[in-house]
């Protein structure tokens, strides 16, 4: 066989050009960059957080919320109030006393439940977002034409999708010099542009505020000529609904045939 310069390293010119390293930043930035957390997870850390280490005697900034679940879902953490009874919707958070007699829901015997409860529900989102991510990987590899991947597949398979559906793909150039014959090879690592509108800033939910502390009662004694008068609007007057001319009609023929 007839040897070349390039029969040691390889067939094709290309083969014997160095690839250029990338940048230091790019290299850094890559390494241990995992997805996002969605706002979800980022609630549901919170959430946690806040439950394994408040106190739980401070109630809300914010006054709670006295709906009784009318208005929104009940909460799935403290329904009722141990103390009061007050019954808590979703916006009353655990980690909060009762906004109505101040009970705290951390204590010894109910804490580590409330923890056990929000582990499992950041678990179950977890897993949730994993699988619409993996989906949405092979959604995107069909539509480019590629092979779909199985799960847990290694290899040259592993390998491909780390380039294939990392956020950044890094592609060479080769270019060739006609003035002084040389090949020169450049990275580019291409960045896509998300065209998703940013997310508005979700409003702050109505919150129902305390019933008022004075109870309201009539302060005057009754007319001893109208003991049934309505005090909270004393110009209210009956309106009789108006009469329907066929029932109308057969009223009067009733009343004729009497007479």
């Amino acid at each position: 066989m007839h040897r070349t310069p390039w029969t040691s390293s390889g067939s094709l010119t290309s083969d014997r050009i160095p690839a250029r390293p990338l940048p230091a930043k790019q290299q850094a930035k890559g390494k241990g960059q995992g997805p996002p957390k969605s706002k979800a997870v980022s609630a549901l850390e919170t959430r946690l957080h806040n439950v394994e280490y408040a106190s739980g005697k401070e109630k809300d900034p914010k006054g709670g919320c006295f709906c009784l679940a009318r208005d929104h879902d009940l909460s799935t953490y403290v329904p009722l109030c141990y103390g009061c009874g007050l019954v808590l919707c979703n916006l009353n958070l655990p980690h909060y006393a009762c906004p109505h007699c101040g009970e705290s829901f951390l204590d010894n015997s109910r804490r580590p439940a409330l923890v056990a409860q929000i582990q499992e529900e950041l678990r179950m989102q977890v897993v949730k977002e994993d699988e619409e991510r993996q989906r949405a990987i092979v959604e995107a590899r069909k539509a480019e034409g590629a092979f779909p991947m199985l799960p847990g597949a290694g290899g040259t398979q592993g390998a491909r999708k780390g380039t294939a559906a990392g956020p950044q793909a890094s592609h060479k150039v080769m270019s060739l010099n006609n003035t002084t014959k040389k090949v020169t090879v450049s990275s580019y690592t291409n960045t896509p542009v998300s065209s998703r509108p940013p997310s508005p800033t979700p409003e702050e939910p109505h919150r129902i505020p305390p019933p008022p502390k004075e109870i309201s009662y009539v302060k005057q004694p009754p007319d001893p000529a109208h003991p049934w008068k309505n005090m909270q609007f004393p110009d209210l007057q009956y309106v009789p609904p108006p009469k329907d001319p066929i029932t109308h009609d057969k009223q009067q023929q009733k009343k004729g045939r009497g007479q």
